[in-house]
């Protein structure tokens, strides 16, 4: 075998057995989930939701901000409301990251899962105060709207939620992709002023859902965020 035969032959060999670095695209792997955000540096554990170009994080009320991830000599960056982060995948569900500011902050990303069909959330339901009561046992509605229907009931579908009382209202919502984040903008005519702007869904079964929301009351000519916790809706037969 001459010399030119043997050159090429160590060249293609090392072609071949050279490792291969695998791309991964991060923009795909973050799209459509939802993660616990933590820091080293930081007890407090957050949630955020990716969607397609926008994001959200449920603790801090954030909702719609722009997102995506810029690539650099096999580097990928999350860009996400004026921040940077260097990113990386540790495993199949997590990410590590390094938040780039005026002092460097260690972010880990962990996908949480679905706990539940999206469908256990749909149909009709009744707040379980409400159960078994009259509508003499609590405030009237307004002397316009003497008609209600009692119970008041909030209906869910794929992509809407309707309030029934003395007069309906409703929302588009967003499910997120665990089914426990329902994003929405209910005016709730039972407390003047009211709009409910999320619920978590801490349970639901095919007869119980116990929710948090986070609501806004708007009163002589401010606004105030609130929280109520614990929320036990039952599923109307």
């Amino acid at each position: 075998m001459n010399k030119p035969t043997i050159i090429l032959l160590l060249i293609l060999t090392f072609f071949c057995c050279e490792k291969r670095i695998e791309r991964i695209d991060i923009a795909n792997q973050l799209r459509g989930n939802t993660f616990n955000m933590t820091s080293d540096s930081d007890n407090d554990t957050l949630t955020i939701e990716f969607k397609d170009s926008t994001f959200n994080v449920y603790e801090y009320g954030d909702r719609n901000l722009n997102w995506r991830v810029a690539t650099f000599d096999n580097n990928n960056f999350l860009v996400f409301d004026r921040r940077i982060m260097a990113i990386k995948q540790n495993n199949k569900n997590g990410f590590d990251g390094l938040l780039i500011a005026e002092k460097d902050y260690k972010i880990h990303l962990e996908k949480r899962n679905a706990k539940w069909e999206k469908e256990l959330l749909y149909g009709t339901w009744i707040e379980e105060k409400y159960i078994g009561t009259d509508s003499t046992d609590f405030p009237p509605p307004p002397i316009e709207n003497i008609k209600s229907n009692w119970p008041p009931s909030y209906t869910i579908t794929q992509n809407k939620i309707l309030f029934d009382f003395y007069q309906k209202t409703e929302s588009e919502i967003e499910v997120n992709n665990s089914g426990e984040y329902v994003t929405m903008d209910l005016k709730n005519p039972i407390f003047y002023g009211t709009t409910e702007n999320l619920w978590q869904i801490k349970f639901v079964s095919d007869s119980l859902m116990i929710v948090d929301k986070q609501i806004t009351e708007f009163q002589h000519s401010s606004q105030q965020e609130k929280e109520l916790g614990g929320i036990r809706l039952i599923k109307k037969r």
